[in-house]
């Protein structure tokens, strides 16, 4: 990661010794004890400074997260100039970044004091970057104070106040995602795939399925039981930034001086003009940053998916039995023929099976019905066997169950057609949804071969 130097909003940079916030201590943990008497000196309200601070950081870095609360919008300014506007941004540590007032940034400084481009290099090219703000604290309004006898210098006065202000920089990378640690909560609602050698996504996609496969009025509960476990393993794995190398990590999610904003990706063009170098910049693009958003615009976000849990203009789901993704081709008893059964979620009516249910297999020249020899229901197991006249000779083979039409599956008890498989969308007491799995015939070859 390239960071600049400091610079600020007027393109200066700053010489004085605590421009990394060294006289802004943050300890959540340690309060100022105060007994009748006492004397105080700069350590006592260093502390009495130190928690208050350190526990606002604490709550918003955790909490809250890195991102931008208000504004700091930026746009180009001519061909080479950035234009930050005013806002608020919350860093990776937890600190306030806040603008005032409308920050003029020349692209070729960002680009020379990030050491992305060498001043003597003309050469054409086009760098891919990001706008980063950065905290920054700087002293100011210097006051006459008792000289300390130790000080040779017999310094009389020191600065009474600390600034706290934006610095602004160039990144080749963007930094830690809003959401990084919480992967199998993200895997869960879809917002992440599933990567090879990820155990945790894995997890959070089994319990995705679970959640899916509960009839629709009990969808809600179970995705929020999934949630809970889920995050609450995420959760543990949370860890505050640590140096590589150092035995102590900080007490937040990100290193002080690597928690700065993304505020946009900037594209810059540079071109060789006659041994001079022609540096223009495009529109910044603003949708790469992270937005928190405030506590009463998710509650009435969250709030839009209640139509579709409470009922409003969702249907009903009238009850019927739903068949599972767990079906298999094998022999029968006898080793002939072939034998088909799936599972459902309730009993069925066994007289309805027969005429509901169609098996076809794919083969060079089409689609092949396979005759079918008789269709039972195991209660006990709440399975369907089917047994098939012969074994199927192509090796993609179709099963249909008739949840529509005039001859569907009907559940036992409702008396209702079947609703599809597990996790689809509710079927009525009038009509329901067939459900159609494709399945690897693992006996093709054999019967190919004998």
């Amino acid at each position: 990661m390239i960071k600049t130097e400091s610079t600020r909003t007027d393109g200066s940079t700053c010489g004085c010794d605590s421009c990394a916030g060294a006289e802004l201590p943050a300890n959540p943990f340690v309060a100022l004890r105060v007994a009748y008497g006492m004397l105080l000196g700069e350590d006592d309200f260093h502390a009495l400074m130190a928690n208050p601070r350190g526990k606002l950081m604490l709550h918003q870095a955790w909490l809250h997260g890195t991102g931008v609360v208000q504004g700091l919008d930026v746009r180009r300014d001519g061909t080479r100039n950035l234009k930050i506007l005013p806002g608020l941004a919350v860093d990776g540590a937890g600190r306030e970044l806040y603008q005032g007032c409308t920050a003029t940034l020349d692209v070729r400084l960002l680009l020379d004091r990030a050491g992305l481009k060498d001043p003597q290099d003309c050469s054409t090219e086009i760098i891919d970057a990001y706008l980063v703000a950065s905290f920054d604290a700087c002293p100011s309004s210097a006051v006459p104070v008792l000289a300390d006898p130790c000080d040779v210098t017999r310094k009389h006065d020191e600065f009474s106040r600390i600034n706290e202000q934006v610095t602004y920089s160039l990144r080749t990378k963007p930094g830690p995602a809003a959401a990084d640690g919480y992967h199998r909560v993200r895997v869960l609602l879809g917002l992440d795939p599933v990567k090879h050698d990820d155990d945790a996504g894995r997890e959070a996609l089994a319990a995705r399925k679970r959640a899916a496969a509960v009839p629709p009025e009990e969808r809600a509960g179970a995705l929020l039981r999934e949630f809970r476990r889920l995050a609450a393993q995420d959760e543990i794995e949370l860890e505050p930034a640590r140096k590589a190398g150092d035995s102590y990590p900080t007490l937040f999610p990100a290193e002080v001086d690597e928690a700065g904003v993304v505020l946009a990706a900037v594209v810059v063009n540079i071109r060789d003009t006659g041994g001079t170098a022609d540096i223009t910049v495009d529109v910044p693009d603003t949708s790469v940053r992270n937005v928190l958003l405030p506590s009463n615009a998710i509650q009435e976000l969250v709030c839009g998916l209640a139509p579709a849990l409470i009922g409003g203009t969702a249907a009903v789901d009238g009850g019927g039995p739903r068949v599972t993704g767990d079906a298999e081709l094998r022999d029968n008893e006898q080793g002939q023929g072939r034998r088909l059964s799936f599972a459902v979620t309730a009993d069925v009516l066994p007289a309805s099976l027969r005429r509901a249910i169609v098996i076809t297999s794919l083969s060079e020249r089409g689609w092949v019905e396979e005759d079918i020899d008789s269709v039972r229901y195991e209660p006990k197991e709440r399975r369907v066997i089917v047994e098939l006249a012969d074994r199927p000779i192509n090796d993609l083979v179709r099963l249909i169950v008739r949840g529509t039409g005039p001859t569907p599956v009907y559940g036992d008890d409702p008396r209702v057609p079947l609703a599809g498989r597990a996790g689809d969308p509710p079927g009525t007491a009038e009509n329901g949804h067939d459900a159609v799995l494709t399945l690897r015939n693992p006996l093709a070859n054999r019967r190919a071969g004998s």
